[in-house]
C-alpha cells in the first residue's frame, strides 16, 4: 500500500491550496452521529485515519477522550493546532503511523473509522478488523463508514474539476474497488490515485466471520446526482454511495 500516504499528502496539500474546503470546521455532525449510534454511551474513542482532525476535536470539546491515528505528518500537524485552537488538546492523543500496525496497549468504548475504510486487500481489511476486535471494549461500539459497490460502479467515467483540481471516478470490477485519481490541472500528466474496496453488508459479514464482531446495523448515507449538481442526504440503501456500518461484539 505505498500509494496511501503520498495520496492523502498530496489531497491534503491540493485540498489546502487548490480548493475553498474550510478545514477548521468542526465534524459536529458525526459526533451526533455516533451519540444517535453508539450504545452504551461511550467515554473513550479511537479514530482509525484522523484527516484534519475536525471529528476528533469537536468530539473533544463535547468531553469525549479522544485518541487519533493518522499517517500523514500535515494532517497531525493541522489536528494539534486545531486542538490547541479550542482548548481541547488534553482531550486527545495524536499517534502518527500506519493503524495496521501501530500497537496500542488499551481498549476504547467507541472505535470510528469515517470514510476511507477498504484500503489494500481483504486480507488487510480482515487484519484490520481483528485489531479493532481486540481493541474494542466489552459492550463498545465500532462505527464504519462503507462504500457501496453498485454506486461507484455506476458513477464510473464521472469527471468534475472544482478550484484547480480534477478528479474522476473509475471502478474495477474484477476487484470491486473504487477508483479516486486526482490531479491539479496545470499538471495533468502527474496523477494520484486511492483506490477502495466497496463491500456490500453480505460482503462485510464475510469479513467479519473469524472476529467476535458482528454486524447489527447500517444507516445509509447519500448520494451526488451528477447531472443537476446535487447532493442527496438522505437515499435508500440501493442508491447510496456509502453506509455506516455498526459493529457489536458478540455475546
Amino acid at each position: 500500500m505505498e500509494w496511501v500516504e503520498d495520496f492523502y499528502s498530496k489531497q491534503y496539500s491540493w485540498s489546502k491550496t487548490h480548493t475553498n474546503y474550510d478545514m477548521e470546521e468542526l465534524r459536529d455532525d458525526l459526533v451526533g452521529k455516533l451519540e444517535r449510534l453508539a450504545d452504551p454511551k461511550p467515554k473513550k474513542i479511537l479514530e482509525l485515519g484522523g484527516g484534519n482532525g475536525q471529528f476528533a476535536v469537536a468530539a473533544a470539546r463535547q468531553g469525549y477522550e479522544v485518541t487519533v491515528i493518522e499517517i500523514v505528518p500535515a494532517c497531525i500537524t493541522h489536528t494539534i493546532k486545531l486542538a490547541k485552537k479550542h482548548h481541547v488538546e488534553k482531550n486527545i492523543t495524536v499517534i502518527q503511523g500506519d493503524f495496521h500496525h501501530v500497537k496500542l496497549n488499551e481498549q476504547f468504548d467507541l472505535i470510528c473509522y469515517w470514510d476511507g475504510f477498504g484500503v489494500g486487500t481483504d486480507s488487510d481489511q480482515q487484519l484490520l478488523v481483528n485489531r479493532i476486535d481486540n481493541w474494542l471494549a466489552p459492550m463498545g461500539t465500532v462505527l464504519v463508514d462503507i462504500y457501496t459497490p453498485w454506486y461507484w460502479a455506476n458513477t464510473a467515467g464521472q469527471e468534475m474539476n472544482i478550484d484547480g483540481i480534477s478528479r474522476r471516478y473509475d471502478f474495477d470490477a474484477h476487484e470491486c474497488r473504487m477508483l479516486d485519481t486526482w490531479w491539479q490541472n496545470q499538471e495533468p500528466d502527474h496523477k494520484i490515485t486511492q483506490s477502495l474496496r466497496c463491500y456490500s453488508p453480505a460482503d462485510l459479514r464475510v469479513l467479519l466471520k473469524n472476529t467476535e464482531l458482528e454486524l447489527v446495523d447500517l444507516e445509509p448515507g447519500g448520494a451526488m446526482d451528477y447531472k443537476n449538481w446535487q447532493y442527496k442526504n438522505d437515499v435508500p440503501l440501493v442508491q447510496a454511495m456509502g453506509y455506516t456500518a455498526k459493529f457489536k461484539k458478540m455475546d
